[in-house]
Parts: C-alpha cells; structure tokens; sequence
C-alpha cells in the first residue's frame, strides 16, 4: 500500500467517529435529560422546571422541543468535533476510537443537559 492509498483510507475512517459521535450525542441527550429531570430538575417549555418521577415524560418532550428549534444541531456539530477529536486520540486502534467517541458524545451531552438545567443560575430568572 503505498503513502496516498494509505492516505485516503485514513480520511475515509474519520467519517465513522464523526457521524456516531453526532448521532450518539443527540440520542444521549434524551435518558440523560429525564435522569436529570428525575435526580434534580429540567426546564419544560411553556411550564417552569420539574422534577421528579412525573417531569420524566416532560423532560422528554422538551427535548424532543428544543432540539427541534436547533439544539439537534448544536449537538450533533459538537458530537462531530468530538468524534474527530477521538480519531485523533484513538490512532490505529478502532476499538479505543469508539470508546473515545462515545466518552465524548456522553460528556457534551451531559454539559448540554445540565446547561439547561441551570441555566436560571448562569442569566437569572427567564
């Protein structure tokens, strides 16, 4: 295998870690909203933050909503980055890739949840 073929085969993996990293951040967002929702508390659209086993459902939804007006997005640029940057870091080994990938999308996922929840705290009351 010569320098380019190599090359171009190492440019075609990083799609892989790119592409799960975004799907696996927006799909994480929705278990770690009704944990957060449960275990302290989330922002429902047109309501006022719940918690608690009844706020689950809700938390859910209000997901479901401010990914709709482009939360989806954010995510998935941010789950991207961080599959790219677990490329980097993984080199070679495939399985360690995904791991990192992974890592990541769960930790912008957390930030991006936990963000919203305290969000009050950070610009006051809304």
């Amino acid at each position: 295998m010569n320098r380019r073929t190599a090359l171009r085969e190492r440019r075609s993996r990083i799609y892989w870690p790119v592409i799960g990293g975004a799907l696996t951040t927006i799909l994480l967002a929705f278990p770690l909203a009704a944990l957060s929702a449960l275990l302290f508390r989330f922002p429902i659209p047109f309501a006022s933050y719940e918690s608690g086993w009844s706020a689950m459902p809700h938390a859910l939804a209000a997901v479901r909503f401010y990914g709709t007006l482009g939360g989806f997005v954010l995510l998935a640029l941010l789950g991207g980055l961080g599959g790219a940057v677990a490329h980097r870091l993984g080199k070679a080994d495939m399985r360690r890739v995904w791991r990192w990938t992974v890592s990541l999308a769960a930790a912008v996922a957390f930030c991006a949840v936990m963000l919203l929840a305290t969000l009050d705290y950070i610009i006051g009351p809304w």
